[in-house]
């Protein structure tokens, strides 16, 4: 029987639960990553401010921008491993799918990606403009 389902390609519950909570934590990898460098960039524009130059401003903001865009990329592709092991998990289980707060931390978590960025690349303008 086992032969069988390799044969096949599909999952079994077990392997497709593991691949779900696999994906799931490299989300969470991303983000924890994604947040301790916009710290970082707050941080040093917070201690920098009197040395601000634009063009040092304006390449924060650019490598700022290039390593969220990255983040927000690699934390994309594992939502879409999430949803396609969530889909297997659920048909394998006969699950209704209710797993409301695995959604509602994925939207928070991407809200936050966006407006985060958002908010440090005003931030950085705002040190330099203020300096």
């Amino acid at each position: 029987m086992v032969d069988s389902m390799a044969d096949d390609g599909s999952l079994s519950l077990y392997e497709a639960v593991q691949l779900f909570y696999m994906a799931l934590s490299a989300q969470d990898r991303f983000f924890e990553f994604w947040i301790s460098a916009t710290f970082a960039v707050i941080i040093a524009c917070h201690l920098g401010s009197r040395t601000l130059t634009l063009g040092f401003s304006a390449l924060m903001a650019l490598l700022y921008t290039a390593f969220s865009i990255n983040m927000l990329s690699r934390w994309l592709l594992a939502q879409g491993a999430v949803v396609k092991y969530r889909t297997e998990m659920l048909t394998l289980s006969g699950g209704d799918g209710r797993l409301e707060l695995v959604d509602l931390s994925r939207s928070l978590t991407f809200g936050t990606l966006i407006i985060g960025t958002v908010v440090t690349l005003f931030f950085v303008w705002f040190t330099f403009k203020k300096r």
